[in-house]
């Protein structure tokens, strides 16, 4: 071996030792303990969480054909698959810092000399090469960097399944609160036909003598209220029909026609799982957790910024007066250079400083994502059990409110009692039918307040219209990953 070849054997030996080498990587600790409890306080018992799309348990086909729909065309989750292109877009850039970067380069150049036409000279010459550059990442600065927007990606994809958890949610609601809106319309229509009866009765009676005008106005009063009452009634069935056409991602009144007239039953609560379940099972605690470890990886690359790096250029180049000589002339030129900071008045210093602020507020944000995805299962499983009793009590109030208004009926008839007694109970068990129909219908949101708050794995499947699947935290992407976009 000629004495030519070992500086570079040497130098080829070192970059392959010290670009193997990432120093500064954060160590695997995980976001530290979280007072999490060992169950949930009504449902002691750990259960698997259901895997398969929630709305399916509501036995609907209206509903889960607005899912079906929602989930392809909301403009809400077509801006979080943006997102994710956008975030593939960044990894791939991240990662091509770990290549070599190649150029070609050519040229052309006349070049007159002189002042007169005995002394002027006219020079030609011809280039063609190409350069190359590499940064030898010794200390995993380019690779702490491609890993924290590995990290960002993954998050981004738990961001998409967060908008779809909200979506399936918010549809759910709007279609239950249009369902329980029309129901209460109706309701309204029949009462206010039963009370046109009973005017036309009392107006017959006061024709006879028989009871005072007094009475009669008072059923007037009665009528008068209610239709007083429709047009806001219908302005919030307007309004929920056009909050559906925009969960569908489509103009005010374009949205599919809802023909259910019947609120769905809840059914058998949901298996719930143990409290710990939820780091995996909601998309936005595996979002908060995974910007942790992007902001970790931050870190790292901070702090191997402030070593000195490696860089190595390499130029091959042809030259010559003719384009039919060009490669008769030729240069190669290969060189390493060391950069390092020597004084920058504590700015490297500081931008490790920042990371690691800002992985602190990270590791905030993803306790304070735990803690609120715990007290949304409590509260929806506390707000269902109490939305049943509220259910149930109201429904033994409503036939009581029957018993008691055949009685005043009855006295009334008799004489025994005034019609002003008879009205009261009408108007009571007619507020109450009113009201059962409501809390039916929160009984029915509390269910799809409780499936959100549970999360659930099948939004893993999700995938944009016409693409492969994009990645999850358990599938991660490949560099230059195209399922994102």
């Amino acid at each position: 071996m000629s004495r030519h070849l070992c500086p570079k054997a040497w130098l080829a030996a070192l970059l392959l030792t010290l670009g193997a080498c990432t120093p500064f990587a954060p160590p695997n600790t995980g976001p530290g303990p979280l007072p999490l409890p060992e169950s949930y306080s009504l449902y002691p018992e750990a259960t698997p969480i259901q895997k398969s799309r929630w709305w399916l348990s509501f036995e609907n086909e209206e509903l889960n054909g607005l899912m079906d729909e929602a989930l392809k065309e909301s403009l809400t989750l077509q801006e979080a698959w943006a997102r994710l292109k956008q975030n593939a877009a960044l990894y791939k850039a991240k990662g091509a810092a770990l290549y070599p970067t190649l150029s070609g380069e050519a040229g052309a150049e006349t070049t007159r000399r002189g002042g007169d036409d005995t002394t002027e000279t006219t020079t030609d010459s011809v280039s063609l090469g190409l350069a190359a550059s590499y940064e030898v990442d010794l200390w995993g600065r380019i690779r702490a960097l491609e890993e924290s927007e590995r990290q960002r990606l993954l998050a981004s994809r738990a961001d998409v399944e967060t908008s779809a958890m909200t979506l399936t949610g918010e549809v759910a609601e709007t279609w239950v609160a249009l369902v329980a809106i029309r129901n209460e319309i109706a309701l309204v229509e029949e009462q206010m036909d039963l009370n046109k009866t009973l005017l036309t009765a009392l107006t017959w009676r006061f024709e006879n003598s028989l009871v005072s005008a007094v009475d009669v106005l008072r059923q007037k009063k009665v009528i008068e209220r209610q239709l007083s009452e429709l047009p806001s009634l219908r302005l919030q069935e307007s309004r929920f029909e056009n909050s559906l056409a925009l969960l569908l991602g489509k103009p005010p009144g374009m949205a599919p026609a809802v023909g259910t007239t019947t609120l769905p039953e809840p059914g058998p609560l949901p298996p719930t799982g143990l409290p710990a379940d939820l780091l995996a099972m909601r998309p936005d605690v595996r979002a908060a957790g995974l910007r942790l470890k992007a902001e970790e990886w931050e870190i790292s690359a901070a702090r191997a910024d402030r070593l000195p790096a490696l860089s190595i250029t390499a130029r091959a180049k042809y030259t010559s007066d003719g384009v039919e000589s060009l490669f008769d002339n030729w240069l190669a030129n290969l060189a390493g250079n060391i950069t390092g900071p020597i004084f920058d008045a504590g700015k490297r210093k500081a931008e490790v400083e920042r990371a690691r602020a800002q992985a602190e507020e990270r590791l905030a944000t993803y306790r304070r994502t735990v803690l609120t995805a715990l007290s949304d299962v409590e509260n929806s499983l506390i707000g269902e059990v109490r939305q049943k009793e509220t259910v149930a009590a109201l429904t033994r109030e409503i036939e009581t409110a029957r018993l008691t208004l055949l009685e005043a009926e009855t006295q009334y008839t008799q004489g025994v009692s005034d019609y002003v007694n008879l009205l009261d109970e009408l108007k009571d068990l007619q507020e109450l039918q009113r009201k059962l129909v409501q809390e039916k219908a929160r009984l029915v949101k509390e269910r799809v307040a409780l499936h959100r708050a549970l999360g659930g794995s099948w939004s893993n499947t999700l995938t944009p219209p016409g693409e492969a699947a994009a990645p999850t935290e358990e599938t991660e992407p490949a560099k230059g990953v195209s399922t994102a976009s």
